[in-house]
């Protein structure tokens, strides 16, 4: 009787660490990627991750990394979700634009809301910052974060025909869940707004509001005077530093989440926070996202940010080749 109990104890911790992400990730190579990357297609870009990933959390590997030191960071448009034919930012502020303009018909002919009602990209793009502030100026910050919630839930992306929340990479959903299994804390860094991708870090990317790095618009508090809860409301300018380029380790040198051990980019705006994951002195693995993919998502190459990656030998995915599905369910 003892024996056939611990038969079964045995069976059963065996299918535990099999089943369980967390507790398979801290054994062996082969159980650590049970429930993981599996809309990874095996190769070289796969390898290089597991690799890394497998020798930073091994306490007996020279290359392993305290646990307060596994830090990685992500850019979010075009490295975790689409971002063709519009930043998902933008998207969301040529509709209150829009909204704004038919409200109040003295707003139609002027500048950016003109812009938005006649479709003018090229305008809309030169003047982004000011069509962003400008859109939801003098609102609460609840109002919009609910907005933005809202807009990724229930509108469609014109291609895909899809709500803008479904367009989140499964592949890199899954990379960092394989990434928190084994220690390490992911942060988001990216010129969008911060607020904006506080709006569903916590339901889609896991991660709590601190662990977002964005930019920020300026916002006061208000209602301090009187026998009401005090609320937040948005300026129309901008804190420095903005969020782009180098402006990015700025931000991450200010909020003390730096060295990083591990980066994720896919344009030229990521090369300062990638540069600095390279630099640090730690062992550590840059990566980026190659678009490539035409029939599945869009093809567009960031030529010089491709021969960077060739030259230091960091870690190039191809969407097509290493992605065995882009969206979920599609």
């Amino acid at each position: 009787m003892k024996r056939t109990q611990i038969i079964i104890s045995v069976i059963c911790l065996v299918l535990s660490m099999m089943t369980n992400p967390v507790y398979a990730g801290e054994t062996s190579g082969k159980l650590a990627l049970q429930g993981y990357l599996l809309s990874w297609n095996e190769g070289l870009a796969k390898e290089r991750i597991v690799a890394f990933v497998e020798s930073a959390s091994d306490p007996a590997s020279k290359n392993f990394i305290p646990r307060e030191q596994r830090r990685a960071f992500f850019d979010m448009d075009g490295t975790l979700l689409c971002e063709k034919p519009d930043y998902i930012e933008v998207a969301v502020t040529k509709q209150r634009l829009k909204e704004k303009a038919l409200a109040d018909p003295s707003l139609a002919g002027n500048g950016v809301y003109k812009a938005a009602s006649d479709n003018d990209d090229a305008y809309l793009y030169k003047h982004v910052k000011e069509a962003i502030a400008e859109a939801f100026g003098g609102e609460t910050l609840r109002f919009y974060i609910n907005y933005c919630r809202n807009f990724l839930y229930t509108q469609k992306h014109p291609r895909f025909q899809r709500p803008y929340v479904e367009l989140f990479y499964v592949p890199m959903l899954e990379l960092t869940d394989y990434l928190r299994g084994h220690g390490f804390r992911i942060y988001v860094v990216s010129t969008s707004q911060q607020e904006f991708i506080r709006s569903i870090a916590r339901d889609v990317l896991k991660i709590p509001d601190e662990q977002v790095i964005g930019t920020m618009i300026g916002f006061e508090l208000q209602n301090m005077e009187k026998d009401e809860p005090p609320v937040f409301v948005r300026k129309e300018n901008y804190f420095s530093p903005y969020n782009a380029d180098e402006e990015k380790v700025v931000r991450m040198r200010e909020r003390g989440v730096m060295p990083s051990v591990f980066a994720f980019g896919n344009s030229g705006g990521d090369l300062a926070m990638l540069d600095a994951t390279a630099d640090s002195g730690l062992p550590g693995l840059v990566c980026i996202l190659d678009h490539d993919d035409s029939e599945r998502e869009y093809e567009y190459h960031k030529k010089k940010l491709l021969k960077t990656a060739l030259e230091r030998n960091w870690n190039v995915v191809s969407m097509k080749n290493d992605f065995r599905v882009v969206f979920r369910g599609h």
